[in-house]
């Protein structure tokens, strides 16, 4: 597909102000949909579609900004007081929650159909030592496996 063509598919189901913080949307408006990594917005496609259910990223009323893409002027990238890489900023990763769903039972339905998966991903799993409540879910380059599990 094309990027037009997913980007009209995902349009039925999410804004582009649920994807970006509001840094990048206030900048870039509706082509804000440009700086997102194609393959992660195939897998969001096909995450959507598949489950049937909504999918919380950003809610700006809810003081959720940060959860999609994000940049240097959000409050969690320049707290960081080393070099910082999240997959965040390059397009490539999301936070969500599923509607019904907690985020554990998401992250096993989303192994328990790996064999569909658009792209290979990387799902977070612990964070300081504890399972997060949230779900990341990344596109990488780094593996050949479908799904890898990793912790902060």
């Amino acid at each position: 597909m094309t990027r037009g063509q997913i980007k009209a598919k995902l349009s039925k189901y999410f804004k582009i102000t649920e994807l970006v913080c509001p840094h990048v949307y206030e900048r870039f408006g509706e082509s804000a949909w440009n700086y997102f990594d194609i393959r992660l917005l195939e897998v969001l496609l096909w995450l959507r579609v598949a489950l049937g259910l909504p999918i919380t990223i950003n809610d700006w009323r809810a003081r959720k900004t940060q959860r999609g893409l994000r940049c240097n002027l959000c409050q969690i990238v320049k707290e960081k007081i080393r070099a910082y890489l999240s997959s965040h900023i390059f397009g490539k990763g999301i936070d969500f929650d599923v509607k019904g769903m907690s985020a554990h039972d998401v992250r096993q339905w989303i192994n328990d159909h790996k064999s569909e998966l658009p792209h290979n991903i990387r799902l977070e799993v612990l964070c300081n030592g504890k399972e997060i409540t949230w779900v990341h879910l990344d596109v990488c380059n780094e593996t050949s496996e479908k799904i890898v599990y990793f912790n902060d």
